[in-house]
């Protein structure tokens, strides 16, 4: 009778079981259908600030490739389902147990009779938590909910890392291909033109050999090159979620390196701007922030434990018909918590608020030596870049020489080639230490977690 009455009250509040399956062709369906030009990414797009004149997109530069990753990355997915539960535990944890009713029912077979034969007792149950338990319980869960929502933050911020690591390197082996098909182009030059001396006698098969052997060690290293560069592109494929094939259609646009690295040098090299990228790193990380909220959930847990330390009561009022006589009760229940466990509580819950205090800590110390470290590694290749710079210089500025030399007759053509050849492989150097410069700017920008052009802001 009793559960008939709960069930007749709760009914309108049941939800029912649904089931889905998880098959594996419709993953792989939905994996294919992931597409760029898709309508429901183009709504993402406008809803993002972009208007219809820069639609349907024709370069993919950072900015593009990364809205890309969060619209399809299924990990910033997953982040996003875990925040959504933890928005619900919002509404959850201050909710008090559930209340319970109780009916009981007897009947007197035989013997005397009083008034009545038949005996029904009704009673409700209901809890009532001492100590603001509630109140912390949904404490607790704010904190939580604000974890998992930075932890989505921190998620997008190592995704937009790991594209730009692999979207640079994407544009150096671009380069690099290049640079090699030149040399490779000058060297079989030069391969032909000693041949050619050798079969008149005027050079010995060991220049032939010579140059042949570097030939080739130029072209096995376009073959590596190029299987890189398809390996990059794998991985920014995955990066934003979309299929290879579908990536392939894609057309990546080119980075500017001397705009990039110089929007980087004048933040870099400015010396009023380095207190600010320390400050940027101490107090506004991400991953700071989010042992900032774990400390505020160990703490909610310390106040928690505490006041499991008070007894919650529970309430029974009740009315029983006994054979005619009506009685009005009202029980009090109280489990007594046990002094010893609680007291071992208390001081686990402490030691996790001192923990999540050391990682603070931590993470700062960490920050304050990566800026150091990455400051040494920035002067290093700025020199470099610096060096490589007046070598090309000396380099073209020889080769412009050699080759009015070569026009005038006083040198013959191998010459010439052979220093085309040395000013291509100081300009593969030089683009080689110009975007590894470049990339100590992207790497600053992933260890702040935050743009350096927001310094100037």
């Amino acid at each position: 009778m009793a559960s008939f009455i709960v069930l007749f009250l709760t009914n309108c509040s049941f939800k029912t079981y649904e089931t889905k399956p998880l098959i594996d062709e419709k993953i792989i369906d939905k994996i294919i259908a992931k597409d760029p030009d898709s309508p429901s990414f183009k709504a993402f797009l406008k809803n993002q600030g972009l208007n219809d004149d820069h639609l349907p997109i024709n370069e993919w530069g950072l900015k593009e490739l990364m809205l890309c990753a969060l619209f399809f990355n299924p990990k910033i997915e997953i982040a996003k389902k875990e925040w959504d539960i933890a928005k619900i535990q919002e509404v959850i944890s201050p909710i008090k147990a559930a209340s319970s009713l109780g009916l009981e029912t007897g009947r007197q077979p035989a013997g005397p009779f009083e008034e009545s034969k038949n005996a029904i007792g009704l009673n409700i149950t209901t809890l009532f938590e001492t100590a603001d338990k509630a109140k912390i319980r949904e404490e607790k869960a704010i904190n939580q909910s604000l974890v998992k929502r930075l932890e989505l933050r921190k998620l997008a911020w190592d995704v937009r890392s790991d594209l730009t690591l692999n979207y640079i390197r994407y544009q150096q082996q671009l380069k690099n291909l290049q640079i090699l098909r030149n040399e490779i182009k000058l060297q079989s030059e030069i391969l032909n033109m000693v041949k050619k001396r050798k079969a008149q006698g005027l050079t010995s098969s060991i220049d032939s050999n010579f140059n042949q052997i570097e030939l080739n060690k130029n072209i096995q290293k376009l073959n590596e090159e190029q299987y890189q560069l398809n390996d990059t592109k794998s991985k920014l494929a995955a990066i934003i979620g979309l299929s290879a094939e579908k990536f392939n259609t894609m057309r990546l646009a080119t980075v500017n390196i001397d705009e990039q690295t110089e929007s980087f040098n004048k933040i870099l090299d400015d010396e009023t701007k380095q207190q600010d990228i320390i400050n940027l790193g101490l107090f506004n990380r991400i991953d700071l922030r989010i042992a900032l909220a774990k400390y505020a959930v160990s703490e909610s847990q310390l106040k928690l434990n505490i006041a499991n330390q008070y007894p919650d009561i529970r309430f029974s009022p009740g009315y029983i018909f006994d054979y005619g006589v009506g009685r009005w009760l009202l029980g009090i229940t109280s489990i007594i918590p046990t002094i010893e466990k609680n007291k071992y509580l208390v001081e686990e819950a402490k030691n996790l608020r001192d923990i999540e205090g050391l990682q603070i800590e931590k993470i700062q110390t960490s920050i304050v030596n990566d800026i150091t470290k990455l400051r040494d590694n920035y002067t290093i290749a700025k020199d470099m870049v610096r060096k490589d710079s007046e070598d090309l210089s000396a380099a073209t500025e020889l080769e412009s020489s050699i080759e009015s030399k070569f026009h005038q007759g006083e040198i013959d053509r191998i010459e010439l080639t052979q220093q085309k050849l040395i000013t291509m492989q100081y300009k593969r150097r030089f683009y080689t230490n110009k975007i590894a410069l470049l990339k100590i700017g992207f790497d600053f920008e992933s260890i702040l977690q935050q743009s350096l052009s927001s310094i100037i802001k």
